[in-house]
């Protein structure tokens, strides 16, 4: 039996997206059954993860300050 072909986007799937340079690997977390859920119900997970994570950063004072105009004209912070 023939290995399955690869995915048609093995290419493109994990490309730089916008200015800012992206890590090369991606983080994981597993997370509870339900949390996931919700995450995974997002529109456009991915970026709202982002946000997720660097409003976190911001809160602690841990957000490198280059990234501090993503936050500080959020009227939600």
């Amino acid at each position: 039996m023939s290995d399955p072909p690869p995915r048609r986007d093995y290419l493109t799937r994990f490309q730089q997206q916008g200015e800012v340079a992206m890590a090369r690997n991606p983080l994981s977390v597993r997370m509870p059954e339900d949390i996931d859920a919700i995450v995974r119900a997002k529109g456009d997970r991915t970026a709202w993860l982002r946000d997720a994570i660097i409003e976190k950063l911001w809160r602690e004072g841990n957000l490198p300050e280059q990234y501090h105009h993503l936050v500080s004209d959020s009227p939600e912070l």
